[in-house]
């Protein structure tokens, strides 16, 4: 997965990260968090300018500070207008628990 950088607190995206992919999102309620997890940022990264990609990663951690899942989250704009986004979770032992093809 690459090199992490220190987590951060996440509860949408501000509006300003694109013109194009500028929707924030809800990744607790995305990702189907429990009201006593919390996650953080691990990575965003996004691709072009205006932006045609964006990359997150996230760690969800119990409130006693035990890591419970990772997740890969990503959306593209397409040269036709389409978008396309999705997300995997991981166990905590990198095994992939489950995936969906919209963020939504």
């Amino acid at each position: 997965m690459g090199q992490r950088m220190p987590p951060k607190m996440v509860y949408t995206l501000s509006s300003g990260v694109s013109t194009s992919l500028n929707e924030t999102h809800n990744f607790e309620a995305i990702f189907r968090i429990a009201a006593t997890n919390h996650l953080m940022l691990v990575r965003f990264r996004s691709q072009g300018c205006p932006a045609v990609a964006v990359d997150w990663e996230h760690d969800e951690y119990t409130s006693d500070g035990r890591l419970v899942a990772r997740y890969q989250s990503f959306e593209r704009l397409c040269p036709s207008g389409e978008r396309q986004n999705g997300w995997r979770k991981f166990d905590r032992t990198g095994q992939l628990v489950s995936e969906t093809d919209n963020l939504c």
